[in-house]
């Protein structure tokens, strides 16, 4: 077997290979070195090098080594606060550091009083607050049905639904939120999929075992 050949092997093989890849990075890689073999096997194994084939392959070559680069610069180490650094590492992993950082450059740090509302049965809900460090009480009729703590989410509902609050939520005692105004987070996740995705999967999984809970 000579070498345009076993090129013309490697780019077959490296694409049947890249259907059980999950990792977007190397499944980017592989296939930038399926079209980089291919261009060679198209070039030396005809009389006459396959200009199309080629040209196809150079073209998905560089579409690939391009979203390499994007994806490399998005998973470089940056610098995070203790507090950013403690949310990133317990509640956004999937996340890169940037696409972290996207979110949380739009948020606020909020403290509540003991007492204050975050939310109000049967009003708008402008925000979508993420405790820190605290406890809020899920108020329904005058009584309390649950109690919110650290990574929790207030008002998801709401963002997922555009619907009033079902609950009034009440802060028990003093509580630190990362708050985001609802409209504008919601721009930055249209203009992101990735994130856009990342951010319904945390709200749903809430939603779901409050239900869960609910039904118990």
């Amino acid at each position: 077997m000579n070498i345009a050949t076993l090129a013309g092997h490697l780019a077959f093989g490296l694409i049947a290979f890249s259907f059980l890849v999950k990792d977007i990075l190397w499944l980017r890689i592989i296939s930038t070195l399926a079209s980089l073999f291919s261009v060679f096997y198209n070039y030396v194994i005809p009389i006459e090098p396959m200009w199309i084939p080629i040209f196809w392959n150079v073209i998905f070559a560089l579409v690939n080594i391009y979203h390499i680069a994007i994806i490399i610069y998005e998973k470089r180490p940056v610098d995070m606060s203790p507090k950013h650094k403690e949310l990133y590492e317990t509640m956004f992993k999937n996340m890169t550091p940037v696409e972290f950082l996207k979110i949380t450059k739009i948020a606020d740090w909020i403290h509540f009083k003991e007492g204050e509302l975050i939310t109000q049965k049967g009003h708008a809900v402008p925000t979508l607050n993420l405790i820190f460090n605290g406890t809020v009480d899920v108020v329904v009729e005058g009584k309390s049905v649950a109690e919110l703590k650290d990574g929790q989410f207030i008002g998801e509902m709401s963002f997922l639904t555009e619907k009033p609050a079902t609950a009034t939520c009440k802060v028990k005692h003093d509580t630190e939120c990362l708050v985001w105004e609802q409209r504008t987070f919601k721009d930055l996740l249209k203009r992101n999929p990735s994130l856009y995705f990342t951010i319904q999967s945390l709200l749903s999984a809430q939603v779901s075992s409050a239900l869960v809970s609910s039904n118990k």
